[in-house]
């Protein structure tokens, strides 16, 4: 088998588990590791027969399985207005990554989005990590959950999202209104930047207001994925009020 091309395979069991139960027709080849005989192994083995998913035991493999998956064509800022157009009614929660460098940083935002069961993630293609197989491991599969768009030129995007009645909030440890402040009852944007440098300065004057989660005076500066994880998280519990 040949697995030197990360975008087309998966590894760990969550990834693989959380590909069968939503998009099992992504899977092409199932690899599974020879010495492991475990519930874990059987289990998976019994979701692949039962989605109809062939499967090979690899000595290669000595912990994880993997799995060989169609490569499906990157949605874009075409595909994001026409899903916008599709959900023009709901209030939308969504997910603007800009600027965050760090494939792991990257992978744990997406990871939170999905728990936190975000409608949209919108990723700025030019001035983000790629999302490779380091973000895939992180994300623990969370990943394959989520409706992803790759944007290049995010000041039009967030234009686009304005003109369309969304709010785009970005977070800055710099900004003076607290995220506690903030109403996110209806359709929000929030944007999440970098931990060294945060957002950009270009996006940064395109968000409707900047806000912050600590009034801590010494020390305000959370992990990227934190931050992400609280601000949403709010989000959430503002519209199940």
């Amino acid at each position: 088998m040949n697995m030197k091309d990360d975008n087309n395979k998966r590894v760990g069991f969550h990834s693989i588990e959380t590909i069968i139960k939503v998009n099992p027709q992504k899977i092409k080849k199932l690899f599974l590791p020879f010495n492991r005989k475990d519930k874990r192994v059987n289990n998976l083995i019994e979701l692949a027969t039962e989605n109809g998913i062939k499967y090979e035991i690899s000595k290669k493999l000595k912990k994880d399985p993997e799995a060989i998956i169609k490569v499906e064509q990157a949605n874009n800022f075409k595909d994001l207005k026409s899903y916008l157009d599709r959900n023009y009614q709901k209030n939308l929660t969504i997910l603007i990554i800009d600027n965050i460098i760090d494939p792991r940083n990257l992978g744990s935002c997406l990871r939170s989005a999905a728990v936190l069961e975000v409608d949209a993630v919108i990723i700025n293609k030019h001035q983000c990590a790629p999302v490779n197989q380091v973000v895939h491991d992180v994300s623990s599969g969370g990943i394959e959950l989520l409706n992803i768009f790759y944007v290049s030129n995010l000041i039009n995007c967030l234009k686009h999202l304005q003109d369309e009645n969304i709010k785009v909030f970005g977070l800055s440890e710099h900004a003076d209104m607290s995220y506690q402040n903030c109403n996110f009852e209806n359709s929000t944007a929030i944007v999440m930047g970098s931990e060294e440098f945060g957002i950009r300065q270009k996006t940064a004057e395109k968000c409707d207001l900047l806000i912050n989660l600590s009034d801590n005076k010494n020390f305000k500066s959370f992990n990227v994925a934190v931050a992400t994880g609280i601000i949403l998280s709010e989000v959430v519990r503002q519209r199940k009020c």
